[in-house]
């Protein structure tokens, strides 16, 4: 007897586990493909978009290709019938110099300013000494240091590397205010990444800046200024600097990591350096693409599904490749939505369309300070208190390098920050349907990256809306012109999508709507 109840529970153990899947789910999830998927990314990562930038006529044809799509398959324009959501920003336009002797260097090349700390007056220094301060760290520790020892910081333009010993008693932002507070004329700060031609990073901290129209950050810009022009300073710069005081960047590096102690000194030099801001209109599109729901009563209620699509532009500082293609920053995860919009519409031909919307939303100028999806969240199409929640996909085409049981994983993120219901829909989903490792360990509220906060998804958390972010990690290529179509793994990009698309069916036709049941975390 025990013997037959052990087979029959067996039994409705497995009836219960192909029941969780839904057949229509994975007969529509067959057009998302190799074949699509690369149909799509071969032109979003062309070198014709030349890097897709936000607020370019280069980001306009990726934005235009999208909003073609989306009418080819049926999918409705979300905004008044338009897909088309315009966002009104300011790009932060800086013209700089910096002279040594008679030598001129080249902006973003060999230096370059943070645009937010150069005023709308600008700035127009000329000093005939530096100090050097090594590393700029005062620790009033068991072993004190200080790297200023008796100098007068006052009136001077002061020279500093970048990271070094003890910084982790006096930080940047410590460095800075404490130079600005005793009034200096200007820090030269030595930072590697200006030597790094090929790292994106220098797109953000240089003359890239956008800030959205109305927005608290472009009304306090000029508050936040201190008065104190912080110049980032590469190798050619600090040697032409130094050469007047007989040494080199190499040997001061050395010298003060091999001795462990401070040697601050003042250098004669003929030195000038000049900017001014000005400030652009530009109008970048999100691209919103919205399918009714087929339930009179739970068609009011709204799935959002976001990817970023544009991405740097051009690197006008490497030599070589300056595209900067973006194949898996976003053009794999804008390619992922599209394809999962593609398989809700064949639902919808086999009349099996979800109960609830869904907006697709192609988000501007996430590269920027998530610009597009901040501009949303205070202009929706759709009611923010009736959109149950965001599922977001960024760079799902690659592998990174950490140790993982094989490639089939994804990073899942802030699932459960809001709600334990979708956090429960998330992994359920995953376990009945694509068996992905869903890798957490971004999500950790120590997480070094903090990438919680650092795509489209966080804008609708701070709404209370609950969000997932889903994330494939990082890799060399990121923020890089070798970020290209040919890297991208096509099988996984897909498999990814598909648990995604799988994931959105669940929430769109189930009963209730996850609830919130955990505070916001701003």
């Amino acid at each position: 007897m025990k013997h037959k109840q052990s087979l029959l529970f067996i039994f409705l153990l497995l009836c219960s586990s192909s029941f969780a899947q839904n057949k229509d789910a994975i007969a529509s999830a067959k057009v998302i493909n190799t074949v699509n998927a690369k149909s799509h990314l071969s032109f979003l990562a062309s070198d014709e978009l030349r890097g897709r930038e936000a607020g370019t006529a280069d980001g306009d044809k990726a934005a235009q290709y999208i909003a073609d799509y989306y009418k080819k398959i049926g999918v409705k324009g979300a905004v008044n019938g338009a897909y088309m959501q315009t966002v009104t920003a300011k790009r932060v336009l800086l013209n700089e110099s910096v002279k040594v002797g008679g030598m001129s260097f080249k902006p973003v090349v060999d230096f370059f300013n943070m645009p937010a700390s150069v005023s709308l007056s600008g700035y127009d220094i000329k000093a005939d000494t530096i100090l050097f301060a090594g590393f700029g760290v005062i620790d009033e520790g068991l072993q004190p240091y200080n790297d200023f020892q008796d100098h007068e910081v006052t009136g001077k333009v002061v020279m500093l590397l970048g990271a070094g010993p003890r910084d982790a008693a006096f930080s940047f932002q410590q460095k800075i205010g404490y130079l600005s507070f005793h009034k200096a004329k200007a820090v030269l700060l030595v930072e590697p990444i200006v030597d790094r031609k090929s790292d994106g990073l220098m797109q953000h901290l240089s003359g890239d800046q956008m800030l959205l129209e109305g927005s608290q950050e472009l009304a306090s810009m000029d508050k936040m200024i201190q008065g104190m022009p912080v110049i980032y300073i590469g190798q050619k710069v600090a040697d032409a600097l130094l050469n007047a005081a007989k040494t080199d960047l190499v040997t001061l590096r050395k010298k003060l990591m091999d001795s462990n102690k401070p040697f601050p000194f003042l250098f004669k030099t003929n030195f000038s350096a000049q900017a001014s801001r000005a400030l652009q209109t530009v109008n970048p599109v999100n691209v919103l693409g919205y399918i009714a729901g087929t339930d009179p009563v739970l068609k009011d209620e709204v799935l959002l599904l976001s990817a970023h699509y544009d991405h740097l532009g051009i690197n006008r500082y490497t030599v070589g490749d300056s595209i900067n293609n973006g194949a898996d920053d976003n053009g794999s995860g804008t390619s992922g939505m599209l394809l999962i919009a593609d398989a809700f519409m064949e639902a919808i031909k086999a009349g099996k369309g979800p109960k609830r919307s869904i907006l697709f939303m192609a988000a501007t100028g996430e590269e920027k300070g998530l610009l597009g999806s901040s501009w949303y969240v205070n202009h929706p199409v759709m009611s923010l208190d009736k959109t149950i929640a965001n599922l977001n996909v960024d760079m799902i085409g690659r592998t990174d390098t950490l140790p993982h049981p094989d490639i089939n994983y994804i990073y899942i993120i802030g699932a459960d920050r809001l709600s334990n219901d979708l956090d429960r829909v998330v992994k359920q989903t995953n376990s009945d349907y694509t068996k992905l490792e869903l890798d957490e360990r971004y999500n950790v509220r120590n997480d070094p990256f903090q990438l919680y906060y650092r795509s489209d998804h966080y804008n609708f958390a701070k709404q209370g809306i609950p969000v997932t972010f889903y994330f494939g990690g990082f890799h060399g290529d990121y923020h890089r012109p070798s970020d290209e179509f040919d890297k991208i793994d096509f099988e996984l990009l897909c498999k990814r999508a598909q648990l995604i698309f799988y994931t959105a069916w669940e929430l769109a036709n189930a009963p209730t709507r996850p609830i919130v049941d955990k505070k916001i975390d701003k």
